[in-house]
């Protein structure tokens, strides 16, 4: 008799999770030492500088994203489900081609705008200079992109986990030596720009051995570049649009102003210990991406065969496990923390950064179990929903909001983000509400077709 161990890996679900899950903690990792030597090798000012360039690109990034990855990621999973590699291969052309006009339009931007915006909302130049010569990454990891949308709906999650390891361990690298050799975190942001590229000549040998793989059978790179006139970004824009505003707005209020609204109020060197605090905290909450990745493709191939009961099944679940051993994994770090930064980093900086992770992790905990909640909004077409209470939730805590970073300039900022994390159990309520027998009517959405030529 097989152990029941072995029984469980021979579910794909489980599989992927597990495969994503190990990649997970090798990023976890190249982060946490990512960020534990730039604030050795620049202090608590030039780290910073160095996370206010990114956040400050950011910024422009997710104002002109419109959401491709999830929404493509399904639809690319419905089709191979059905065996429909014509619409796979147009979706993939899709994201290229979407991806490829953004890309210069955010260039252009950047180059324009970020200097000036760096000097008026910090203080600096320098940081909008750096946040320009960021700008071009779009356009140089444009075929890192599309190989991972293309191997998170097909589920290569192999393939997906080493290009996105192979990313991390250069990003790792280059951002210290640029930060050793300049002395400054101008070195750390060429270095970040030198590491997305390099990760795309990965990603394209990696697509080339998913072309080989004797898997679901993927375009080549020919083809997806013969597509790309033809495709109709109106027709998959409308789809991935909806999804834009609600996750740009998730990673805006929870990541990139925060960021900024501490160093605009406070200074800099408490950008840095929020940066901190909420690298460690991300640690158990990495617990969670090999679900989430595989759950959105998971669910669009349940959809796409129309299999209600399984879906409703797998949400509750995911929910309850994940949500459960991530809750007992943060209140197991959070009295550590301490004694790790001591260890880790200056003396300064322990309290700070304890204080920001005690605050965060008030709002992490709910956050936890809202691990599926964004794939099931997909395919059971609850998105005008999704928008309704997110639209209330803004009325609410955005004023809240604005008086924390006014009242409390240090720790406002992450008190907001705390809050808008929480409302995750208004969205679970109402997934709950809808989940009951007596009112789900098992609406699964329908893929769209593909934005290919007519």
């Amino acid at each position: 008799m097989t152990p029941r161990p072995l029984q469980w890996l021979k579910n794909r679900f489980v599989r992927d999770v597990a495969t994503l899950q190990v990649a997970s903690v090798v990023n976890q990792a190249c982060q946490v030492l990512s960020t534990v030597s730039i604030a050795l090798l620049l202090g608590a000012r030039g780290q910073g500088l160095f996370v206010s360039a990114i956040a400050l690109q950011a910024l422009l990034h997710l104002m002109l994203n419109v959401g491709t990855v999830e929404g493509t990621a399904a639809q690319i999973a419905a089709a191979a489900a059905r065996g429909n590699r014509e619409k796979t291969a147009a979706w993939i052309a899709f994201v290229a081609k979407l991806s490829l006009i953004l890309g210069v339009v955010l260039l252009i931007g950047g180059w324009l705008a970020l200097p000036w915006v760096g000097e008026r909302l910090l203080g600096d130049r320098r940081v909008g200079i750096w946040a320009a010569w960021l700008s071009v990454q779009p356009l140089l990891e444009l075929p890192r992109g599309v190989a991972a949308v293309a191997f998170q709906g097909t589920r290569r999650m192999r393939l997906l986990a080493q290009l996105e390891n192979a990313h991390q361990v250069l990003r790792l690298f280059l951002v210290v030596t640029g930060a050793i050799v300049t002395g400054s975190a101008r070195g750390a942001v060429l270095g970040q720009i030198l590491a997305g590229a390099m990760a795309s000549i990965v990603a394209l040998e990696l697509f080339r051995q998913a072309r080989r793989d004797g898997g679901y059978p993927l375009p080549g790179l020919r083809e997806v570049l013969g597509r790309m006139p033809g495709v109709e970004l109106r027709r998959g824009v409308r789809l991935v649009l909806r999804l834009a505003v609600l996750k740009n707005a998730y990673s805006l209020f929870t990541g990139v102003i925060p960021r900024l609204a501490i160093g605009a109020a406070a200074d800099v060197s408490w950008v840095s210990y929020f940066h901190i605090a909420q690298r460690i905290l991300s640690v158990p909450i990495s617990l969670l991406q090999g679900v989430s990745r595989t759950m959105l493709p998971a669910m669009g191939e349940l959809a796409g065969l129309k299999e209600r009961r399984r879906l409703r099944g797998l949400f509750l679940r995911t929910t309850l496990i994940s949500g459960g051993g991530v809750t007992g994994a943060l209140l197991f770090v959070l009295p550590l923390i301490p004694f790790l930064v001591r260890w880790l980093l200056p003396d300064d900086y322990a309290a700070p950064v304890f204080h920001f992770s005690c605050i965060l992790a008030l709002g992490y905990i709910p956050q936890a179990f809202a691990v599926a909640l964004l794939p099931f909004v997909i395919v059971t077409n609850q998105i005008r929903a999704w928008y309704l209470l997110s639209f209330i939730g803004a009325v609410i805590l955005l004023p809240i909001s604005v008086w924390l970073v006014l009242a409390l300039p240090r720790t406002g900022a992450a008190w907001s983000v705390s809050l808008y994390h929480s409302w995750v159990l208004v969205l679970l309520g109402y997934t709950l509400w809808f989940l009951a027998p007596s009112r789900w009517e098992g609406r699964v959405w329908t893929p769209a077709p593909p934005p290919g030529t007519e």
